[in-house]
């Protein structure tokens, strides 16, 4: 698998799929955002392996990005995104969505 294809198939499961992170993916997505933030400037398949460590071991989320990878590789893009614009926001992007899924998955704390 392709690093970008990696990255490009976590990213949509992680905004579209919520449902397939457990309450264990959930609490562990914090330790991944750190992780992603001290290599976010390392190349893509560091990025992707990191990534990559962390889903398998969450196999709903690992069935998913699987299947999501596929599906980028059967169905390419018609309009490939510029590269120094994907490199430069995709990891923010990504970090952004990953704090939105906890905050949605995250039951509220009664003070």
């Amino acid at each position: 698998m392709e690093a970008n294809q990696i990255i490009q198939a976590f990213t949509e499961v992680v905004r579209n799929q919520d449902y397939v992170f457990s309450d264990a993916a959930i609490a562990a997505i914090t330790e991944l955002q750190k992780t992603i933030a001290g290599i976010e400037t390392k190349p893509p398949e560091v990025v992707a392996e990191a990534i990559r460590q962390w889903y398998l071991e969450h196999e709903d989320v690992r069935d998913a990005v699987l299947l999501e990878e596929r599906e980028i590789v059967r169905v390419p893009r018609t309009k490939p995104e510029k590269e120094e614009n994907t490199v430069e926001n995709r990891y923010r992007l990504l970090q952004e969505d990953l704090e939105k899924l906890k905050e949605k998955k995250t039951p509220p704390q009664n003070p």
